[in-house]
């Protein structure tokens, strides 16, 4: 093999991971991941290698290349289905009423309402007139 080819596929190589890693941090599952760095490395080479299929090729290598990084994690994921994420636990973090406090559970531990508090009780200070 040519030390030019070997070169040519190594770049390949590396300018396919930088799609692929994007998808990896959308979580999407290991196979697919080798899959879509095989397709982006061949699809690279043949638009450097075939100068009839470049005309063609390089519009949507642009695109599959550009998309991963344009569209959020989410949408990657939802897109073909990867691995969701597990729903999460409710977590309760209301603090409980002291225990020298009625909760109101009771009916003999009703607190008054406003409008059910006596006229006397109603002006402490006596200013009413």
């Amino acid at each position: 093999m040519s030390p030019a080819l070997l070169l040519f596929v190594l770049v390949a190589g590396l300018l396919a991971l930088l799609p692929v890693w994007r998808l990896r941090a959308a979580g999407w599952p290991a196979s697919w991941l080798v899959t879509a760095w095989i397709v982006y490395g061949l699809a690279i080479l043949t638009a450097v290698r075939l100068p009839g299929a470049t005309r063609f090729l390089v519009p949507i290598l642009v695109l599959a290349y550009v998309a991963p990084f344009v569209a959020g994690p989410e949408r990657l994921t939802r897109v073909l289905r990867g691995r969701s994420e597990p729903p999460r636990p409710v977590i309760d973090v209301t603090p409980h009423p002291p225990s020298g406090l009625p909760d109101g559970s009771e009916p003999g531990h009703a607190q008054p309402e406003p409008d059910d508090v006596p006229a006397d009780d109603a002006d402490p200070g006596g200013t009413a007139p």
